[in-house]
């Protein structure tokens, strides 16, 4: 097992530099701004439902994209934890997060071989990062890392892109090139696997299993679309439309909310004792 002071696997030069490349032109032109604020409420939304009551000694966020581009998800983790560590696979993403957000440890780092000894974090929240390899495997390979470095007791909270979703799963089979020529996806997407094979990822990984969900239901490349022509218009507008998107999420409570969700969600914690026992909504439900 991996001991504090190893260092990880060198990332492949061209991953960081096509990443540099994506961070720099996002954070310059501000892409996609209002769509980042919508999904950023999503993730905030899910989180505060599942995040530890308790707040956490140490938390691990892997991939720092939103916090380069947008405020991201930092102000919100922040409240729950006393020491809060990022890591990314783009060494030009960390320098601006550490300009960015000086507080936040950020390291440039492979998730699949992370830099951290056994048992490090409490609680680790990985938001559509393993969605980027290039197989299933670099997924468990991951997951069984983020499984050493959390505590027992600890709390994973996971989004991936949810191959059950008719629109990730046709893209799934389409050739990347096009995709990103027809402006169907933004950057580069890997692959994913369906909510039944991300469930039984983490049970080899050794998680047991708390909560599988989807989220993110309203009409993806629709709601895109709809809001970069939105992008000036008033803050009043902005407001509503962005109020609009959110009502999508009550599908979620739908039985088909796996055919319209497009992440699959999944709180998953280690077996053992640990310093944080119940989530918030744990902790309502028993009271």
């Amino acid at each position: 097992m991996k001991r504090a002071g190893q260092k990880s696997k060198p990332v492949p030069p061209a991953a960081r530099e096509y990443w540099d490349a994506v961070a720099e032109e996002w954070t310059a032109n501000q892409r996609f701004a209002l769509w980042r604020r919508h999904s950023d409420a999503i993730n905030s939304a899910l989180l505060r439902r599942w995040l530890p009551a308790q707040r956490a000694a140490r938390l691990l966020k892997t991939d720092l994209f939103d916090e380069a581009v947008t405020q991201g998800l930092y102000p919100l983790l922040a409240e729950y934890a006393d020491e809060l560590v990022g890591v990314d696979v783009s060494p030009g993403i960390v320098e601006v997060v550490k300009v960015r957000f000086p507080a936040l440890n950020s390291r440039a780092a492979d998730v699949r071989e992370l830099p951290f000894a056994d048992a490090s974090f409490d609680v680790i929240v990985s938001l559509s990062t393993l969605d980027h390899f290039d197989s299933k495997q670099d997924i468990e390979m991951a997951l069984n890392e983020l499984a050493r470095v959390l505590q027992p007791g600890g709390h994973l909270l996971l989004t991936l892109d949810n191959l059950s979703h008719p629109a990730v799963w046709l893209r799934s089979i389409l050739p990347q090139r096009l995709l990103l020529g027809l402006g169907l996806v933004p950057y580069r997407v890997g692959t994913t696997c369906s909510p039944r094979q991300l469930e039984l990822y983490c049970r080899h990984s050794g998680l047991e299993l708390e909560c599988t969900t989807a989220v993110l239901h309203c009409p993806r490349a629709l709601a895109v679309a709809s809001a970069r022509l939105l992008e000036h218009a008033s803050v009043r507008t902005q407001q509503h439309y962005l109020k609009f998107l959110t009502l999508f999420e009550r599908l979620e409570d739908c039985p088909t909310r796996f055919l319209t969700g497009h992440f699959t969600a999944i709180h998953a914690r280690k077996p053992g004792k640990g310093r944080i026992p119940e989530t918030s909504a744990e902790t309502s439900a028993r009271e």
